[in-house]
């Protein structure tokens, strides 16, 4: 039980930051679009606004919505302010929100950092593990014994020595005695 506790209070630590800092940015985020809306209702002037222009096809194909009054296009936050339509084209006038843009992002990153995703930073660990894998040995080799030149020769003196012939000969009479 009580190395059970003690792993769900690690667990906690280790996950308590993450979900407190996304939380946070969650907050903000809808703060921000609080104060987006407040700043449309009390009146932007036209030359802060960004008018866009798409087909239908296009307005279905390049937006993602939030909801019906907020979208998402080439990475950046768009609020509607007004819509119009021509024709098959559709003018959106709208605030180009480059603080929830940037919330957004810092949530992207915050979330490719806790599961890992981010290419740069996998690659960088990729890597890393493979130059410490190389001190390792992992793999069951069955090794054989390399048997070189001179352990042949050696080999054919010492245990057949009948197939190698010397030049030096043995003397035909033994040596003289000493007294």
């Amino acid at each position: 039980m009580k190395k059970q506790l003690i792993a769900i209070t690690f667990l906690f630590i280790l996950i308590a930051p993450a979900v407190t800092i996304y939380g946070y940015l969650q907050f903000e985020k809808k703060s921000l679009k609080r104060e987006i809306k407040r700043r449309i209702i009390a009146g932007i002037a036209e030359e802060e606004l960004v008018l866009l222009k798409f087909s239908k096809e296009e307005s279905k194909t390049q937006l993602r919505w939030e909801h019906s009054k907020e979208f998402e296009f080439e990475g950046q936050m768009y609020d509607v302010v007004s819509k119009k339509t021509v024709g098959d084209s559709i003018f959106y006038r709208c605030w180009w929100d480059h603080d929830e843009t940037a919330l957004n992002k810092k949530l992207k990153n915050l979330v490719a950092d806790a599961w890992n995703l981010d290419k740069k930073n996998t690659d960088a660990q990729i890597n890393l593990y493979s130059f410490l894998n190389s001190f390792f040995f992992n793999e069951t080799v069955a090794w054989q014994p390399k048997v070189y030149a001179s352990e042949i020769i050696f080999h054919k003196v010492l245990l057949h020595p009948q197939t190698f012939r010397s030049i030096i000969h043995s003397p035909p009479t033994p040596p003289p005695r000493r007294f």
